[in-house]
């Protein structure tokens, strides 16, 4: 196939993400580079990834939503009167978060102590999701590790 705008080849020209959306993608890590959270917390583990923007700043909440296609958004109203209001992008469903963002920000989180952050949250709701795919696939889950002699 031809591509008649730059009269070359398509197919030897064509990649996988467009550029556009390739830099679109890299600005949107930077953002969770300065703004994300990667977290765990209860019994059972619960994990989310979010980014919490002032209310002015809620494009770019949306545009992560729109992006990645998984989440929500949460609205709160300013804790302080000084403060803004805010808007936070989450993400809290164990599959998104295994098959959508991990593979975005294995892709797209800069080098950074953030990135650092999320290698550890990463391991945990990988293994977390396999766990509960061996008990959707009726294996037992794994036995604890057994400490000390």
């Amino acid at each position: 196939m031809r591509n008649l705008f730059a009269g070359e080849d398509y197919a030897a020209s064509t990649t996988t993400v467009q550029p556009v959306t390739e830099y679109l993608a890299d600005y949107l890590g930077g953002v969770v580079v300065g703004e994300g959270c990667f977290t765990k917390s209860g019994m059972p583990t619960k994990f989310t990834f979010s980014v919490s923007l002032g209310a002015a700043d809620f494009d770019t909440c949306n545009l992560l939503k729109s992006f990645l296609g998984v989440g929500h958004l949460v609205h709160s109203p300013r804790r302080q009167p000084h403060y803004d209001d805010e808007v936070a992008f989450q993400v809290r469903k164990l599959a998104d978060l295994a098959h959508v963002v991990i593979p975005f920000m294995d892709e797209h989180l800069a080098p950074s102590h953030k990135r650092v952050q999320y290698s550890a949250w990463r391991e945990e709701v990988l293994d977390s999701w396999a766990q509960r795919q061996g008990r959707a696939l009726g294996r037992p889950p794994p036995a604890p590790a057994q400490s000390g002699p």
